[in-house]
């Protein structure tokens, strides 16, 4: 299953939550000023009035909303803005994965990739059990594993690296251009979540997504009937091993054309690839 799914889907479901509670307190302060004006018979509390403008939504301590803020509000230096801008020229339409190549992401790890994602795991447990007053702010870990998890399969990996991965994901955010499509209403963001989830619980059944079978028809390649998925590894190794390609075959394969090519041109030569064996072994697929 691909990782970046799960991701997206909680990610706006935190920035969501985010928005709704930095509005709480106006929507309170005009509740407020309304049942002062208009009701002279019946005493609400501040308390009743806070939780009826925030009923429905997220509560998001203070110290998370500030950490968000601050996030919002960071500087970058100059050669992050250099590669995240070089990034998006290189994948038109995307944002800030923090993969310079969608849908490459969730492959199995290099060994000392491994040990830093489970020195990450740690740190989080940690950090939440240390963590007496409420929520913690997990945000930093979880962009680390993710980043840990969607580029480890290439190069040995660092805290360095990682960090650097996640701020250049973060700058790709804040340079790509502002939508012009008008924001979802509330049944239609409803709509839109629920088909996410929908589509990971397909993932995790062991469909592959309908917008990569969309993808290779467009391109005219070959997609592996037989591909399914195998929670948790990667899409792309349930289709490899359906084209008659060996995990070891593909994961080299992928490392040398990632110091080829990059972007979109990457992930076409890897599609390219699995789809010339499968068509070379007539369908001929793994059986072990």
């Amino acid at each position: 299953m691909s990782i970046s799914a799960i991701a997206s889907f909680y990610a706006t479901s935190a920035a969501t939550a985010l928005r709704s509670t930095s509005g709480s307190a106006a929507s309170s302060q005009s509740t407020a000023s309304k049942a002062t004006s208009e009701s002279t018979t019946v005493s609400i509390s501040n308390e009743a009035r806070q939780a009826a403008a925030t009923e429905g939504r997220f509560a998001v301590p203070e110290s998370v909303r500030q950490a968000a803020l601050a996030e919002l509000n960071r500087v970058f230096p100059p050669d992050i803005l250099d590669e995240a801008q070089a990034r998006l020229q290189a994948n038109p339409g995307i944002s800030g994965s923090s993969s310079a190549t969608p849908g490459m992401g969730n492959l199995p790890l290099l060994p000392e990739n491994e040990a830093l994602l489970a020195q990450i795991k740690s740190e989080m447990h940690a950090a939440k059990a240390s963590n007496t007053q409420g929520m913690t702010n997990l945000m930093p870990y979880v962009r680390l594993i993710h980043t840990v998890q969607t580029e480890g399969w290439k190069t040995p990996m660092t805290m360095e690296d990682a960090q650097r991965e996640v701020d250049i994901a973060s700058a790709m955010d804040r340079l790509k251009p502002a939508s012009t499509v008008a924001p979802l209403s509330e049944a239609e963001q409803m709509k839109k979540d629920l088909a996410n989830v929908a589509q990971i619980q397909k993932e995790l059944a062991g469909e592959i997504p309908d917008q990569w079978k969309q993808r290779w028809n467009e391109e005219n390649l070959s997609m592996p009937e037989t591909a399914t998925t195998s929670f948790p590894q990667s899409i792309w190794l349930g289709l490899a091993k359906a084209a008659g390609i060996s995990e070891e075959e593909f994961l080299g394969k992928a490392r040398e054309l990632a110091g080829k090519y990059s972007g979109n041109t990457f992930l076409q030569a890897i599609e390219s690839f699995v789809s010339e064996r499968y068509v070379a072994s007539s369908g001929t697929t793994q059986t072990s």
